[in-house]
């Protein structure tokens, strides 16, 4: 479940990254601003090229966050899936087939790396992110962009290209990987109580409660 969890991770990375603003900013200034104080939700469509497949698959969906420390991210096309991120544990739930796996992040495993660089921005750990990837941040004009690729994967194929406009949050990813491309487009979608219990039925769903 590699795939999955990174691209989880990388829709809050890029909400996250300009939702305060980056433009003329240095990533010191951005992490002290980085933790959120409301749950919130992002609307996502996402288009993965594959080199086994003859045309894209397409999917849409919601991703939801809840301070401090809770990510779900709901896959509603073109089957519904669950993903998670609480703490260091990581959960996923197929209702369609049953399916329920769970296991715990660690910074060694390259299976759960990039689900760290999610948590490294929400609790502004700019240590672990610098840690994991080599950060370039480009501002120029009227949009930002920032590129993450693994310090100890060099020769992976591996990179995530985060952009928005100036000042602004992203509204675009690129992930490449071994000649296969993912892009999403994020649209913000709402934030409050309403959003918190969303989260929260939706984690007792994942937890099988």
């Amino acid at each position: 479940m590699k795939k999955k969890w990174c691209f989880s991770g990388l829709l809050f990375i890029a909400w996250l990254a300009g939702s305060n603003g980056w433009a003329g900013d240095s990533l010191a200034a951005l992490m002290q601003r980085m933790r959120s104080d409301t749950a919130v939700r992002i609307a996502y469509r996402e288009s993965r090229t594959l080199e086994l497949l003859d045309r894209p698959w397409l999917g849409r969906g919601y991703m939801y966050s809840l301070p401090p420390d809770l990510m779900i991210k709901e896959q509603l096309q073109p089957e519904r899936v669950l993903m998670g991120v609480q703490g260091d544990r990581m959960y996923y739930f197929d209702p369609g087939h049953e399916v329920r796996h769970q296991g715990e992040m660690t910074l060694d495993n390259p299976m759960t790396q990039n689900v760290a660089v999610f948590k490294a921005l929400i609790n502004a750990d700019e240590a672990l992110l610098h840690r994991l990837y080599r950060i370039e941040f480009d501002s120029a004009g009227q949009s930002w962009t920032m590129t993450l690729t693994p310090k100890q994967e060099v020769d992976s194929g591996f990179s995530i290209v985060i952009s928005g406009p100036a000042e602004q949050p992203a509204d675009a990813i690129e992930v490449r990987q071994n000649g296969d491309l993912s892009v999403f487009s994020l649209q913000p979608d709402g934030s409050g109580e309403n959003v918190e219990a969303a989260v929260k039925r939706l984690y007792r769903e994942l937890l099988g409660d």
